[in-house]
């Protein structure tokens, strides 16, 4: 399932873009508070996922590109396999959840963010070698049982 040039450059540059928010002089006069940086850097990392997750359906299918990310990770169990999809889909909540801000809780830690970002590279690149399933999985049983 290879993955397009387009998908693979917007990834390197989502994943430079996570790195760069942890620099401390961004030299753009606004400056970031650590949590802001950290939740900055989790957007890139999920966005980077999302772009490698329809990258990989479009390559196959290319009416996927229409339907919303949930239904996209349900496709991807097909299209990856179901160990991959699983993982795929639990890192892509975790992002999710760490991208939202909520007045009572703490955002996600520099180290948490880093440990993510090592994790999304490597499954963008589990995604890129995976191989198509050739069909749908056929159900047990037939029609006249």
């Amino acid at each position: 399932m290879p993955v397009t040039s387009i998908g693979v450059d917007t990834v390197t540059a989502l994943l430079a873009t996570a790195d760069a928010l942890f620099v401390e002089d961004l030299d753009d006069g606004n400056p970031l508070t650590p949590a802001g940086r950290a939740r900055g850097a989790t957007y890139a990392l999920r966005i980077a996922l999302e772009v490698a997750i329809d990258a990989a359906l479009t390559a196959e299918q290319s009416e996927l590109h229409a339907i919303s990310m949930r239904a996209k990770l349900l496709c991807l169990r097909h299209y990856a396999g179901p160990s991959l999809a699983r993982r795929i889909n639990a890192l892509w909540s975790r992002l999710s959840e760490g991208c939202k801000y909520h007045h009572d809780e703490l955002g996600p830690r520099h180290a948490q963010v880093q440990v993510w970002r090592g994790e999304v590279e490597t499954l963008v690149a589990e995604l890129a070698a995976a191989r198509v399933v050739g069909a749908f999985p056929q159900q047990a049983g037939t029609a006249g049982d």
